[in-house]
C-alpha cells in the first residue's frame, strides 16, 4: 500500500470549478468515477507530515490498482479540557444552550456528521471496472466538518433568538428539552469530537459515566491523549493525526514520519499482559477515542444515496443520454421500453444491495454488557461498544459470544470456535504463560486466545473465582472483524473477457465517432437543419454503442446462478461464474473435502517399551529378542499390552464432560473410545472443575472383555489402582505439532509424575532419547504413511517435581527426554465421489493440487489413491534442513532446498486388514531415510513440497519458486496464510485458479482464488463467492460446466450484440446517403421485438452434459477468431445489404426517394429492412454454440419458440403484410412477390455463409489452432513447463548423503568463488576409475562416495576433500592417489555440494558463478 499526501491548492480549486461549470458538471461526474483525478486537480503533492489529504493506492497483482482518497484529522488533547468546561458552564447556567460554544476548535476536532462518505475509487491499470466502484465507496465513520456542526450549532441559536420574541413559553419548553438531553449528551458530545458514532450507547451506563469521567478529569491537570506503541505500550501526547481507510486507522509516527496501522496489544510481552489491572474510565476515554467503537458496523445505505449510486453508474448515464435523446426524437416507445427495464433493473439492484447489507448487518453486528475490571479492583458493567484494548474483562460463565479479541489470564474456558474454523468442535483455552521472554503471537498463542465471534460454553475456576481476560483488539481489528472486511472490500477479479469487452466497446465508441462525423458532414452539405443534424448524428452513438448491451450480458450469468442454486451451489458473486469457466487449476485442500471429514482408529503400533513389559517381551516375542523395535500391529484394544502406551493413548488429550457428555477434539475422542477407559470429573459444577488436586480421572472400563492376550483391558483383571489423574494439560499447537499432559497416578507417591506426550512422529522423535527410538522407526513409519494412514506418535518420561511446580512448570522443560511409546495409526478414507471427480479433471486438462497441512507423505499417498499423481509419474520431494529438525523454517534464516525422489506406495488394503509393514533395520532421520534413490528422472515428474520449502524457495530462491508451482502437486504442512500464498502466486504465473476447502484454515486462499467454492457453511466462509451444500468435491466440475456455458453465453451475447449495433448502424449508413432512415417503428420493432427477445432467451441453454473437453472456451475477445469472425460477418451482412440496396434501384417499377421530412418510406427502405430483420434473428443462431459448451440451441425451448416465431412474424411482415402493418412499419412494398422471394433468398443465402464463416473458418480452423490460453499463462507457466520438460539437468535429485543422482549436467566449466578472498577453481569432472591409485609420496587421500558404493576419484591433498565426482577440481600436474571411502557427515563436502545443486546451473556448459557461504562451517575448514 502506497500513500501520496496532499494540500488543497485555491488557485488549482477555482479552475477546477470553473471546468466543472464550463461543462455543465460533466467533469464532475468523471471525478464522481475517478475520484483521486479530483483530489489532484485541486490539491498540490506536500510531505506526509503537512498532508491534508491522503491518496491511498493499493496495487493487486501488479495488474489493478485501486484509490482511496482520505482526509487526515488531527484530535488534540484540548477536547478533553473544553468539554469539561462546556459542562461546566452548562451546569452554572440552565438556560445557555448547550454547544453554543464550540467545545474544540476547528483543528483540534474530528468532523461531527456523517452525511457526506470519503471519497473512494477503484482503477484498473487496464480498464475501468464500474462495479467496483460502488464497492469501493465507503462510510467510515467520520463526520462532517466542523464548519458544518459550528454553522448548525449558530442556527439553532438563531432559531432559539427568534422564537423568544415570539413565545416566551415555547422558549421556555424548547430550553428546557435540550436541557433535558444536556446531562446525559457529555459522552456524545466528547466522542463526537472524536468522530466517534454513539447511537448504540447504553442510555442507562450512559450518564454514570459521565460522571465519573468528568470526576476524574478534575483531578487530572493536563489531561492527554495516548497512542500504542509497537511494543505494546501506551504513550501519551497531546494531539494525533490519522486517517481511516477500509474500516482501518492509520495514526501519524513521528519517529519513522510515516502513518501506520494501528494495531491492538498483540506485540506485547506475555509478562506485560498478565500485569494488567484495569483501566481507569480516562484511560478507557483516551483509547477510546483513537480506537474508536467496539462495533462491527456494517452501514446500511439508504435507498436515495444507493439510487444517486446505481443511476450515476456509467452504463445508466449513458442510458439517460440516449432516453433523453430519443424522447427528442420521438422514438417514445422505445425509450419508454428502455426506461421500464432501467427501473425494474435499478429496483432489483437497491433491493438485492439493501438485503445483503442487512443479512450481513444481522450476521456480523451484536451487543451485550460486560463485566470490565477498574484500577484497585473494583468491577463495572459496560456495553460491548465501550471496550478498547487493554481492558480486563470478566468471561461470563457460560452461554456468551465475544465481542473482542482477548488473551486469557486465568482460568479455562471451553470454546466453539465454528465462527472461525467452520468446526463445531469445542476447543479449550488456557491462561497465557507468563514470561518475560516471550512475546504474544496470535498463531502461537491461538489457544489462550478467545477470538471475536467465538462463543463461549463454559468457563472453569476456582470457586466462584471470575476468569479474567485483556483485550487485546477491538471492532474491525479484532478476527471477525477482518473477515468481515474481506467481505466488504474484496479483491478485484481478473478476468480477461470483462476487460477485453470495455476495449471492444471502445472501439464500437471510435466506429459510432467516425459515424458521426460522417452524418453531420453528409447532413450539412444537404441542408438539414442544425437540430436534426445533432439529433441525427448523435443517434448514431447509441445505435454502434447499444445501451442494453451491459443488461444483456447479465442474463446468461443470472440463469447460470439459478441452474447452480438447483444443483445445491450457491453464488454470493454471480461475475465470478464466467470467471470459472477458464479455470485450468483447482487446489483442494485434504481433510474433509478430498477424504471424510472424521478419522477412524486403525490400531497401534507399540514398541517394547510401550508395552512395560520390560524384558518380558522377549519370551512373548521371542522374534525380538536379538532386534528390539516395534511390535507386531495391534488392531483392537485387548490385544495390546497394558502399559504406558495404552494409559497414554487414555490420558494424553483435552477431552472434557459438559452436561455429562465427552466433547472435545474428534481425534482424541476416537483415541480414548478406543482404549475402552472411563473419563470421570469431580463431583463439582462444571465451572469449578479448575486447577484441581485430581480434576479428571480415567480408568479402565468395568465391562470384561475377552482374555486372549497376556494382559487385558478390564479393570477387574488390571486392578483397582490404575486410575490416573491428569493433573496439568499443555494444548495441541500446529507450530509446537505436539500436546502433553502431566499426570499423577492415584495413590502414588505425591512426587512422583507422568509427563505423556503426543504429536507428529517427526516432531515426538526428535524429543525423545535417541536409544528409546527403534531401528526400524522409519521404515515403519514410511510403510503406514505411504499407504495413506494419518500417524502420530506417543511418548512419556517421568518427573519428580511437586504439585505447584507442576502447575507453573513450562512446557519445554517437561516436553524434552522422553521414552518413545510407539506409534498410532488413523485411517481418513477417500469420500467416494472424490476419485470419479479428479478424473474429471485430469481428462479436461485442469491441473488439480493438494494443499493440506497433513504429513507430505501421507499426501502422497492420498494423492496416488485419488488418482491426482498417476502411477507412472515419480515424486519428487523437495524439503529443507527445517523438514528434517521437525521445526518451523523461518524467512530469516537462509536454507538449502533438498530434492529426493519418494518412494512408490501401494494402494491402501481394501478390506481394511492390517498392511505389510517391514521390520527392516535403519537408522538416520525419517525424511531422509524415506526418500529413496532411484534412476534418474524422466520429463515428466511432479514436486511434493513441503510448507518449510515452500518459505524458503519464495524468500531466498525466487527464480526456482516458478518451476516448483508448475511442477508442484502435493503441498503439505501448509498453514493457512501458506495456502493463501500458493494461490495468489499461482495466479501471477497465469493459472485461473479455483479453490475447494472448507474451514477457516482455507478461508484466505478461498477469498484469494479466482474462484473459492466452500463446502462448509461457517460464517469464515461467507467470504467465498461459491459454497456447496453437497460437502464433496463433485460440485467443482459442475461449476466448471456451469461456468463454461456461462461464458460461453456471454461471449456470444456480446458478439450478437456487436453484430446488431453494426448491423443497425450499416442500414442507417446506407440510407443517409439517400436521405432516408429506417422509420421510428422499425426500429422498435428490431430493438424491442428481435433483440430483446433474443438477448433474454439466448442464455436459456443448459451446459453441455457430456465430459469436459481439455481445451477451455476463449476468454480473449481481441484475438483472431473473434474478430475476424465479426468483420468476416460484417462484410457479409454489408454485402447484403448494398446488393438489396443496389438491386432494388434496377427494377422496372423502382421510382427515386424524395426527401420528405419525418417520412423515411421508400423502395430502397423496404429491402434494407427486410433483409436485415432476417439477418438479426439468423445471427441469433449463428452465435449460439453448442457443444462441446453448450447443448444445441434447438433444445434452448424458448430460443426456439422464439426463433419460429419471429421468423414467420418477419416472413409475414416482408412478403404479405396487410395495411395496417404497411401503415404501422411505414414500408413501400414493392409490387411483385417476385422480388419479395428475392429479398428472402438473399437473406437465405447470407445465413449459409454466415454458417460456413462461424461453423467452418472461426469454430474448425481458426479455433483448432488458437490454445485459448492468456498471454499471461504463454509466457507463464505453459514456457515455464515447456522448459523444463526439455531439460535433464533439473532438477539436482540427491540421495540423503548429499550426492546428486540422475543428472547429466556438463560441470565442466563451472566455477565456485569461495568467500575470505579464495582463489576461483575451475571444476571439472574427471573419469571415475575403481582401481586403487597412489600418489608419489604415498600418501593417503580421501575420495567420494556416490549412493552406496564407494568409487575412486583422483583428488589432490590440497583440494577440498569430499566433493562430489562431477564437482571435483583436477589439475594438469595431479599425481595418482589412493582409493579411499569418504564419511558422509563431512560438512564441507555436504555444504558445498548442496550449494552446487541449488545453483541455476543451465544445459548449455557455459561459465556460471555459485558462491558459497563459509559461515556456518568450522574454523579449520575457512581456510
Amino acid at each position: 500500500m502506497e500513500i501520496e499526501g496532499y494540500k488543497r491548492s485555491i488557485g488549482r480549486t477555482v479552475v477546477t470549478w470553473i471546468f466543472i461549470v464550463l461543462t455543465a458538471g460533466l467533469l464532475r461526474l468523471i471525478f464522481h468515477w475517478w475520484p483521486h483525478l479530483m483530489l489532484k486537480a485541486t490539491h498540490n503533492r506536500c510531505p506526509l507530515n503537512e498532508v491534508e489529504k491522503v491518496l491511498v493506492i493499493e496495487q493487486y497483482q501488479q495488474k489493478y490498482k485501486r484509490y482511496y482518497v482520505k482526509t487526515v484529522y488531527t484530535i488534540s488533547s484540548d477536547l478533553f479540557s473544553a468539554s469539561l468546561r462546556s459542562n461546566e458552564n452548562s451546569n452554572c447556567n440552565d438556560n445557555v444552550i448547550p454547544g453554543y460554544k464550540p467545545s474544540v476548535q476547528k483543528s483540534s476536532m474530528m468532523p461531527t456528521s456523517c452525511s457526506v462518505d470519503e471519497e473512494s475509487s477503484t482503477f484498473s491499470t487496464s480498464d475501468r471496472d464500474s462495479v467496483d466502484a460502488q464497492q469501493s465507496i465507503e462510510n467510515d465513520g467520520f463526520r462532517n466538518s466542523s464548519r458544518f456542526n459550528l454553522n448548525l450549532q449558530m442556527l439553532r441559536n438563531l432559531f432559539s433568538f427568534l422564537f423568544y420574541f415570539i413565545s416566551n413559553c415555547f422558549r421556555h419548553c424548547f430550553c428546557l428539552f435540550l436541557c433535558n438531553t444536556k446531562d446525559s449528551s457529555r459522552t456524545k458530545k466528547l466522542f463526537a469530537a472524536a468522530g466517534l458514532r454513539t447511537n448504540q450507547v447504553n442510555q442507562h451506563t450512559d450518564g454514570i459515566w459521565d460522571q465519573k469521567l468528568e470526576q476524574e478529569l478534575k483531578n487530572i491537570a493536563s489531561p492527554k491523549l495516548a497512542v500504542p506503541k509497537t511494543d505494546g505500550s501506551i504513550k501519551e501526547t497531546d494531539s494525533i493525526r490519522l486517517f481511516t481507510c477500509k474500516k482501518l486507522r492509520y495514526v501519524w509516527d513521528d519517529q519513522y514520519c510515516a502513518f501506520t496501522k494501528l494495531q491492538g496489544f498483540d506485540t506485547a510481552r506475555t509478562n506485560l499482559l498478565h500485569q494488567s489491572t484495569g483501566l481507569s474510565i480516562f484511560q478507557q476515554c483516551q483509547r477510546r477515542i483513537i480506537y474508536g467503537n467496539n462495533e462491527i458496523k456494517v452501514e446500511i445505505q439508504s435507498i436515495l444515496r444507493l439510487l444517486f449510486l446505481e443511476v450515476l453508474n456509467p452504463f445508466y448515464v449513458f442510458q439517460i443520454f440516449s432516453i433523453t435523446l430519443w424522447l427528442t426524437d420521438n422514438y417514445i416507445y422505445f425509450a419508454v421500453a428502455i426506461i421500464i427495464m432501467s427501473v425494474l433493473g435499478i429496483t432489483t439492484t437497491i433491493i438485492q444491495t439493501r438485503k445483503n447489507e442487512k443479512k450481513l448487518q444481522a450476521t456480523v453486528q451484536s451487543s451485550d454488557i460486560i463485566k470490565v475490571r477498574r484500577e484497585g479492583g473494583n468491577f463495572e458493567d459496560i456495553p460491548t461498544e465501550h471496550l478498547v484494548p487493554g481492558d480486563v474483562i470478566v468471561i461470563p460463565p457460560h452461554g456468551y459470544t465475544m465481542h473482542c479479541d482477548a488473551v486469557l489470564l486465568s482460568g479455562n474456558c471451553i470454546v466453539n470456535e465454528s465462527m472461525l474454523t467452520g468446526e463445531s468442535v469445542p476447543v479449550t483455552k488456557i491462561p497465557l504463560p507468563n514470561r518475560d521472554d516471550i512475546m504474544y503471537n496470535t498463531k502461537e498463542h491461538a489457544r489462550h486466545t478467545l477470538f471475536c465471534g467465538t462463543y463461549i460454553i463454559q468457563t472453569r475456576y476456582y470457586g466462584h473465582e471470575p476468569v479474567l481476560a485483556v483485550v487485546l483488539r477491538s471492532g474491525f481489528l479484532t478476527a471477525k472483524g477482518n473477515l468481515v472486511r474481506s467481505i466488504m472490500y474484496p479483491p478485484p477479479v481478473d478476468y480477461r473477457f470483462e476487460r477485453d469487452s470495455y476495449k471492444f466497446v471502445a472501439v464500437l465508441a471510435c466506429i459510432a465517432i467516425i459515424g458521426f462525423i460522417y452524418s453531420v458532414v453528409l447532413k450539412f452539405n444537404r441542408g438539414v437543419s442544425y437540430r436534426d443534424i445533432i439529433i441525427d448524428s448523435l443517434d448514431l452513438i447509441t445505435i454502434v454503442v447499444p445501451p442494453a448491451l451491459p443488461a444483456a450480458m447479465t442474463v446468461g450469468r443470472l440463469y447460470a446462478q439459478r441452474r447452480l442454486q438447483q444443483k445445491g451451489i450457491y453464488c454470493i458473486s454471480p461475475r465470478a461464474i464466467n470467471v470459472a469457466g477458464s479455470l485450468d487449476c483447482v487446489c483442494f485442500d485434504k481433510t474433509g473435502t478430498l477424504t471424510e471429514e472424521g478419522l477412524d482408529l486403525w490400531g497401534a503400533v507399540p514398541t517394547t517399551t510401550g508395552t512395560g513389559m520390560g524384558s518380558n517381551y522377549e519370551t512373548i516375542y521371542p522374534s525380538l529378542a536379538t532386534a528390539p523395535g516395534f511390535l507386531a500391529p495391534v488392531r483392537h484394544v485387548n490385544h495390546l499390552p497394558n502399559g504406558p502406551l495404552l494409559v497414554g493413548m487414555a490420558v494424553c488429550h483435552s477431552l472434557t464432560r459438559i452436561d455429562g457428555d465427552l466433547i472435545g477434539d474428534p481425534l482424541d475422542l476416537k483415541m480414548f473410545e478406543w482404549t475402552g477407559w472411563e473419563l470421570e470429573e469431580p463431583g463439582v459444577a462444571d465451572n469449578e472443575k479448575y486447577d484441581m488436586v485430581t480434576p479428571t480421572v480415567v480408568r479402565p472400563g468395568t465391562a470384561e472383555v475377552n482374555d486372549n492376550v497376556p494382559s487385558t483391558k478390564s479393570r477387574n483383571s488390571i486392578g483397582e489402582n490404575c486410575d490416573v489423574g491428569i493433573v496439568r494439560q499443555f494444548p495441541f499447537s500446529s507450530s509446537l505439532q505436539r500436546m502433553s499432559v502431566i499426570t499423577r497416578k492415584i495413590g502414588g507417591h505425591e512426587r512422583e509424575f507422568e509427563v505423556y506426550c503426543k504429536g507428529s512422529p517427526e516432531m515426538i522423535v526428535s524429543l525423545s532419547i535417541p536409544e528409546s527410538v527403534p531401528e526400524n522407526f522409519t521404515s515403519t513409519l514410511e510403510r503406514y504413511t505411504q499407504h495413506g494412514y494419518r500417524v502420530i506418535a506417543m511418548a512419556r518420561r517421568n518427573v519428580e517435581i511437586n504439585y505447584a511446580k507442576a502447575q507453573r512448570v513450562v512446557r519445554d522443560e517437561v516436553e524434552k527426554d522422553l521414552t518413545f511409546l510407539g506409534l498410532i495409526v488413523l485411517e481418513n478414507r477417500l469420500k467416494p465421489e472424490t476419485t470419479e471427480a479428479i478424473f474429471v479433471h485430469k481428462n479436461a486438462g485442469i491441473r488439480t493440487v493438494m494443499v493440506t497441512g497433513d504429513n507430505m507423505l501421507t499426501a502422497i499417498s492420498v494423492a496416488r489413491e485419488c488418482q491426482m499423481i498417476e502411477p507412472r509419474e515419480k515424486v519428487i520431494v523437495v524439503t529443507t534442513e527445517a523438514d528434517k529438525a521437525g521445526v518451523e523454517a523461518r524467512e530469516s534464516e537462509r536454507q538449502m532446498l533438498f530434492y529426493s525422489y519418494a518412494s512408490k506406495s501401494g494402494a491402501a488394503d481394501s478390506e481394511g486388514t492390517q498392511s505389510p509393514v517391514s521390520v527392516g533395520s535403519g537408522c538416520g532421520s525419517m525424511m531422509e531415510q524415506t526418500l529413496i534413490n532411484v534412476e534418474a528422472p524422466a520429463n515428466r515428474y511432479v514436486f511434493a513440497i513441503t510448507g518449510n520449502a515452500f518459505t524458503v524457495a519464495k524468500t531466498f530462491y525466487p527464480e526456482i519458486l516458478p518451476r516448483l508451482l508448475v511442477r508442484g502437486s502435493v503441498f503439505a504442512r501448509m498453514n493457512p496464510d501458506q495456502k493463501q500464498q500458493l494461490v495468489e502466486h499461482l495466479q501471477e504465473l497465469g493459472y485461473f485458479v479455483a479453490m475447494c476447502g472448507d474451514g477457516a484454515n482455507d478461508c484466505g486462499a478461498l477469498k484469494a482464488a479466482h474462484a473459492g467454492i466452500s463446502l462448509s457453511e461457517a460464517e469464515s466462509s461467507v467470504a467465498s463467492p461459491f459454497t456447496s451444500r453437497e460437502a464433496n468435491i463433485t460440485c467443482v466440475p459442475n461449476l466448471i460446466r456451469e461456468g463454461r456455458a456461462a461464458l460461453v453465453t456471454s461471449f456470444g451475447i456480446f458478439k450478437y450484440m456487436a453484430i446488431y449495433s453494426l448491423t443497425q448502424f450499416i442500414s442507417v449508413i446506407v440510407l443517409y446517403t439517400i436521405g432516408s432512415n429506417l422509420a421510428d417503428r422499425q426500429f422498435l420493432y428490431i430493438d424491442l421485438f428481435l433483440i430483446s427477445i433474443f438477448a433474454f432467451t439466448f442464455g436459456h441453454t443448459e451446459p453441455y452434459p457430456g465430459p469436459l473437453v481439455k481445451q477451455p472456451p476463449s476468454a480473449n475477445l481481441v484475438s483472431a477468431p473473434p474478430i475476424i469472425s465479426i468483420m468476416a460477418h460484417m462484410l457479409t451482412i454489408l454485402g447484403m445489404q448494398l446488393l438489396s440496396f443496389a438491386y432494388v434501384q434496377q427494377q422496372s417499377w423502382f421510382t427515386p426517394y424524395i426527401e420528405v421530412e419525418d417520412e423515411p418510406a421508400c423502395y430502397e427502405n423496404y429491402a434494407v429492412f427486410s433483409v436485415s430483420a432476417f439477418q438479426y434473428i439468423m445471427m441469433a443462431i449463428v452465435f449460439s454454440q453448442g457443444s462441446p459448451y453448450r447443448k444445441g440451441f434447438w433444445t434452448n425451448k424458448y430460443l426456439m419458440v422464439s426463433f419460429i416465431g419471429l421468423t414467420s412474424l418477419t416472413a409475414y411482415i416482408v412478403l404479405y403484410p396487410d395495411s395496417w402493418v404497411i401503415g404501422q412499419l411505414e414500408l413501400q412494398l414493392p409490387p411483385t412477390m417476385e422480388f419479395r422471394l428475392i429479398l428472402v433468398g438473399f437473406a437465405a443465402c447470407n445465413f449459409v455463409i454466415a454458417l460456413l464463416i462461424e461453423q467452418g473458418l472461426v469454430n474448425f480452423i481458426l479455433s483448432k489452432r488458437q490454445t485459448n490460453k492468456s498471454p499471461a499463462a504463454k509466457h507463464g507457466y505453459l514456457r515455464i513447463d515447456h522448459e523444463l520438460s526439455s531439460r535433464e539437468d533439473w532438477p539436482p535429485v540427491s540421495s540423503p548423503n548429499g550426492s546428486v543422482s540422475g543428472t547429466s549436467t556438463d560441470f565442466s566449466k563451472r566455477k565456485i568463488i569461495l568467500p575470505n578472498g579464495n582463489k576461483a577453481r575451475t571444476l571439472e569432472r574427471p573419469p571415475l576409475s575403481t582401481k586403487a591409485n597412489t600418489n608419489a609420496d604415498g600418501e593417503n587421500v580421501r575420495c567420494a562416495r556416490r549412493h552406496s558404493s564407494s568409487v575412486s576419484i583422483p583428488i589432490p591433498l590440497s583440494d577440498l576433500v569430499g566433493l562430489q565426482p562431477q564437482f571435483l577440481a583436477v589439475s594438469k600436474n595431479q599425481s595418482p592417489v589412493i582409493s579411499a571411502s569418504l564419511d558422509s557427515s563431512d560438512s564441507i563436502a555436504t555444504h558445498i555440494n548442496n550449494c552446487l545443486n541449488n545453483s541455476n546451473f543451465n544445459n548449455k556448459g557455459s561459465h556460471t558463478e555459485c558462491r558459497i557461504p563459509l559461515d556456518n562451517l568450522p574454523q579449520h575448514y575457512q581456510s
